[in-house]
């Protein structure tokens, strides 16, 4: 999936509030409940207050957003799966490592190469002093379980590419809940406008008492009521 896919949800809710507003919709509805409800649930608010062709509208623009968040994490997880199996027929990794064991085995091709960067970095922190060099090694060196050495380079660059897909799968799942931020603030403005439009219609149409200047300095009172 694409993220214009997700983007074209969005636009559709825009659309929506662009549309139009309903007339006398807020009648006897609470601005806070609606705003509420907006905020647990795009649509919900436009639902409350019987715009239902926006509510559905928001409702299926936030099952994409969803959607599209599940997709990219079960995408990063099938990723990650492979990734680690590849580690473990070509590289002899025993078991699941974290997130810097993987980085490093993405780059280095043994274990052995590895540790001689460590060893290079302890003499570039402790120029003058073997012990800490040791304890510098002992510390930060892998040993062990730890080690590994690559059958091929093709087999690592294999690694390297599926592991890089795997954390941009995961990158795109968190941009996508962007989107539902996003569902949720046009959701809410698009409830106040529909208060304060509403409130606005409801002004214009009330009678109103209004007192006007005449030729002969006198004053004249009259009931304006618009029809």
């Amino acid at each position: 999936m694409k993220i214009w896919i997700k983007s074209f949800c969005v636009l559709g809710v825009l659309a929506v509030l662009l549309s139009g507003q309903s007339a006398g919709a807020t009648e006897g509805k609470s601005l806070g409940k609606a705003l509420l409800l907006s905020l647990v649930v795009p649509g919900a608010g436009q639902h409350y207050l019987g715009n239902h062709a926006r509510a559905r509208t928001m409702y299926v623009a936030e099952a994409g957003v969803w959607t599209t968040f599940a997709y990219f994490r079960v995408q990063g997880d099938i990723r990650r799966d492979r990734y680690e199996e590849i580690a473990d027929l070509f590289a002899g990794v025993d078991g699941k490592m974290d997130d810097d064991y993987y980085r490093a085995l993405s780059y280095y091709v043994s274990s052995d190469e590895y540790n001689i960067d460590v060893m290079r970095d302890a003499r570039f922190r402790y120029p003058y002093d073997r012990e800490k060099q040791l304890e510098y090694f002992e510390a930060y060196g892998l040993f062990g379980r730890d080690t590994w050495e690559w059958s091929s380079l093709d087999q690592q660059l294999d690694f390297r590419n599926t592991r890089t897909a795997s954390k941009e799968s995961y990158r795109r799942a968190v941009l996508s809940t962007g989107f539902a931020v996003l569902n949720r603030v046009v959701s809410m403005v698009d409830i106040y406008l529909s208060f304060k439009l509403d409130e606005s219609r409801d002004r214009v149409s009330r009678p109103q008492l209004k007192v006007d200047r005449n030729r002969d300095d006198g004053f004249r009172v009259y009931l304006s009521t618009p029809f």
